[in-house]
């Protein structure tokens, strides 16, 4: 029997979804609770010290970063920032002592034709064409060197100048958050957005991040996640990783007949699999 997704648990807030779609992202704190909070960061620091690793350690998502699918504020969001037919397109760590950024400067926003990206807001509805989710898992403060973002950039009508890409990162108008261990930020794909360099010396920046997009729909060629982590998964975890599909015309045959695939090689052949 197909797994069937619950969604009845969280429902966002009106205040929330003014936010995101004035902003273009939204922090919800502590969404994890410290013991997951703990669990998690446990089990990546040892993915991230093999050296120190206490025998085999599940690969991400899998392990205790699996309870991140079954939470009913993940779901919800979603939901309503995608509609009920998402899937997970990639999953990163990140990890940034003091002194490390991303090497990618202010990045999206403005006019985005791009089905993968664009944002619009249709019948009372938010369509986000890509929603990141970043969980992080050691504070953050608007000091720090967390996300930066040019907030309502996602529905700019102009394109980004280059006087503001070039403009420092944690300078207005760009704007930080502060966020306890366990808080989850979501925001468009298309909110002009930037991982500055780290400053914190007390600890490094700690987050899971996801990417997601609609079931029909993919923008990562390699979601990052290996078929043996996601064959150690539960059902709902699994749901996530659907195959990429808009219509279910198979006319009510079943999932295990055979069916016809093209795939693409590497070497740019095809090949058709019953």
């Amino acid at each position: 029997m197909e797994f069937t997704m619950d969604f009845s648990q969280f429902v966002m807030t009106e205040e929330q979804k003014f936010l995101f779609d004035l902003k273009g992202y939204l922090l919800i704190p502590d969404v994890f609770s410290p013991m997951q909070v703990e669990a998690m960061k446990d089990q990546v620091y040892q993915l991230k010290h093999p050296e120190k690793a206490r025998g085999d350690v599940p690969g991400i998502p899998g392990g205790a970063v699996e309870a991140v699918f079954s939470n009913p504020i993940v779901k919800g969001v979603l939901k309503e920032l995608i509609g009920p037919d998402f899937r997970l397109d990639s999953t990163f760590l990140v990890w940034r002592e003091r002194g490390v950024g991303h090497n990618l400067g202010p990045h999206q926003g403005g006019p985005m034709s791009n089905p993968h990206f664009h944002y619009h807001f249709t019948n009372g509805t938010i369509h986000a064409g890509m929603v990141r989710m970043a969980i992080e898992l050691n504070p953050v403060s608007k000091e720090d060197g967390g996300t930066v973002f040019l907030p309502g950039s996602h529905k700019a009508n102009y394109p980004i100048p280059e006087s503001l890409r070039e403009r420092r990162e944690y300078e207005p108008p760009f704007e930080s958050y502060d966020a306890s261990p366990g808080s989850v930020l979501f925001f468009s794909e298309n909110t002009c957005h930037a991982g500055p360099v780290w400053k914190n010396p007390n600890h490094p920046r700690v987050s899971l991040f996801f990417s997601f997009v609609n079931v029909g729909m993919r923008w990562h060629r390699d979601n990052h996640v290996s078929p043996e982590v996601i064959a150690s998964l539960g059902p709902e975890a699994r749901w996530y990783f659907r195959d990429v599909w808009a219509w279910d015309n198979t006319g009510g045959r079943s999932s295990d007949e055979p069916s016809n695939r093209v795939l693409i090689n590497e070497d740019g052949t095809l090949t058709v699999s019953p």
